[in-house]
C-alpha cells in the first residue's frame, strides 16, 4: 500500500500536465530553472476553444445534476451550508438551495459556466460553528440559527451567524431564505 502513495505525486503532475495541454494548446515547456513556461501569445493564454466548450457545458451538466439531488434532513443541510463556509465553496450553498434561492445565487454570482462560486477570502477562516437554535416552524419547515467563530493568523475574529429557513419541498429539505 505505501508503494502505490510514492507514485501519487508522479500521477498527479502528469495529470495536471495533461490538463494544461488540452487547455494550452500543448504550448508548454521547461525553462531552465526547471519551471513550466505556458505557452502564451502577447502574454495571454491560447486557449483551445473546443475543450473549453466542452468544460462549460460539463460544468452545466454537474449543474443539472445538482439541481435534481437535495439533502435528506436540515440537519444535513446544516452540514452542506456550513461546509460552503469551511471550503469557500459556492457549490455547496447552491446545492442545497431551494429553486428560488438557486435563482438569486446566480443573479448574484453569475452563472457556474462563466464564473467562480468562490465564497469568503482567505483570512479569515472557519474554525467553528454551532447551532444556536433550532425552530421547528411545522412539519415541513424549520428556523436554524448558525454561529460561525472565524480565526485569523492574529487569532480569533468577530464571530457571526446566519438564521436559515429551511423547508421540505417534495422529497428534499432545502434553504428557502437566509437571514
Amino acid at each position: 500500500m505505501k508503494s502505490a502513495f510514492r507514485y501519487a505525486p508522479v500521477i498527479f503532475i502528469t495529470t495536471t500536465l495533461l490538463r494544461l495541454n488540452t487547455v494550452y494548446d500543448g504550448s508548454f515547456r521547461m525553462n531552465s530553472t526547471n519551471n513550466v513556461v505556458l505557452g502564451y501569445q502577447n502574454k495571454q493564454p491560447v486557449i483551445n476553444e473546443a475543450n473549453f466548450q466542452q468544460t462549460k457545458a460539463q460544468v452545466e451538466f454537474f449543474k443539472q445534476a445538482l439541481d435534481q439531488l437535495g439533502a435528506t434532513t436540515p440537519e444535513q443541510v446544516v452540514t452542506l451550508w456550513v461546509k460552503a463556509e469551511e471550503t469557500r465553496n459556492g457549490v455547496f450553498h447552491y446545492a442545497v438551495a431551494c429553486n428560488e434561492l438557486k435563482k438569486k445565487i446566480i443573479e448574484e454570482w453569475g452563472n457556474p459556466q462563466k464564473s467562480f462560486w468562490i465564497i469568503g477570502t482567505s483570512s479569515p477562516w472557519l474554525d467553528r460553528y454551532e447551532i444556536v437554535s433550532k425552530k421547528k416552524l411545522n412539519d415541513l419547515s424549520y428556523e436554524i440559527k448558525i454561529k460561525y467563530f472565524w480565526t485569523t493568523s492574529a487569532g480569533q475574529s468577530e464571530p457571526t451567524e446566519n438564521t436559515l429557513v429551511i423547508i421540505k419541498y417534495k422529497d428534499i429539505w432545502c434553504v428557502k431564505e437566509v437571514k
